[in-house]
């Protein structure tokens, strides 16, 4: 009985902690309309969102792509389907699955851990408490504007990252491959449908809500000084990371998103 106590109280401590990151979420959701007086930090964040992290996610974007191309290039190669199929396979990946999912993960490590480090900060030298004592709404204050960013550019950051992955296949294609850029892009462009494109906008969505409730809310848990600080950071990325995966499975297999 003593082993599976452990276990229990892993699982115990999930379900608490999950309840209430959706309290969080529809606390976020509730205060929206607080946003109109926290314009100038909500702009700092869509900053930090999405110009500051553009020319990461543009530069992995585009290695990605190029790894695909190569990767099913190699293959296809074998069955004499690398004009009709490369471009494809590279546009459809990227749009349903890997821009979406690659852009999270670069926008939880960046930015993320960041937005947990900082909350975490003001809450251990207790400027959480001060601002409840002045009568403002910590959650309105720190969260929506966080929460509104990302849901603003995430998405965008997620449509320069397939961009750049898409012209990275076409470097691969083109130079390696021997596929002309005009047969690349004609096949890729004529195998995206509309239902590609709006299951990778869902996604994307998604995950931006996922990266700046579960950060905010690593933060605003944070305990014990500066290395209860280390400690969030390090679960909200672990655990953004993670629901990110799940979502995206969850999604594909029944939602029929992907």
């Amino acid at each position: 009985m003593l082993l599976f106590r452990p276990i229990h109280a892993l699982f115990y401590s999930l379900f608490l902690k999950s309840g209430q990151v959706v309290a969080l979420f529809f606390q976020t959701l509730a205060e929206l309309g607080s946003l109109s007086r926290h314009w100038a930090s909500t702009f700092k964040f869509m900053l930090q969102f999405g110009l500051y992290t553009l020319p990461l996610a543009t530069l992995i974007g585009f290695f990605v792509g190029m790894v695909t191309a190569l990767q099913t290039g190699m293959e296809l190669k074998k069955l004499g389907l690398t004009d009709l199929m490369v471009g494809p396979l590279v546009g459809i990946s990227l749009m349903r699955e890997m821009g979406p999912v690659i852009t999270a993960v670069i926008v939880t490590g960046r930015v993320g851990a960041a937005m947990t480090a900082e909350i975490g900060t003001m809450v251990v030298t207790e400027e959480v408490d001060v601002l409840r004592s002045l009568g403002i709404h910590p959650v309105g204050f720190l969260v929506v504007p966080r929460f509104f960013a990302a849901m603003l550019m995430v998405p965008a950051l997620t449509v320069y990252s397939i961009l750049a992955g898409i012209w990275g296949g076409a470097m691969v294609a083109t130079n390696y491959l021997n596929v002309s850029s005009a047969i690349y892009y004609d096949k890729l462009f004529s195998a995206i449908k509309r239902i590609d494109i709006e299951s990778g906008m869902c996604k994307t969505f998604v995950f931006a809500a996922i990266i700046s409730i579960v950060c905010c809310y690593c933060g605003l848990s944070t305990t014990r000084g500066a290395e209860g600080v280390g400690r969030s950071t390090m679960s909200a990325v672990v655990i953004s990371l993670s629901s990110i995966l799940i979502a995206d499975y969850f999604m594909t297999r029944f939602v029929g998103i992907g």
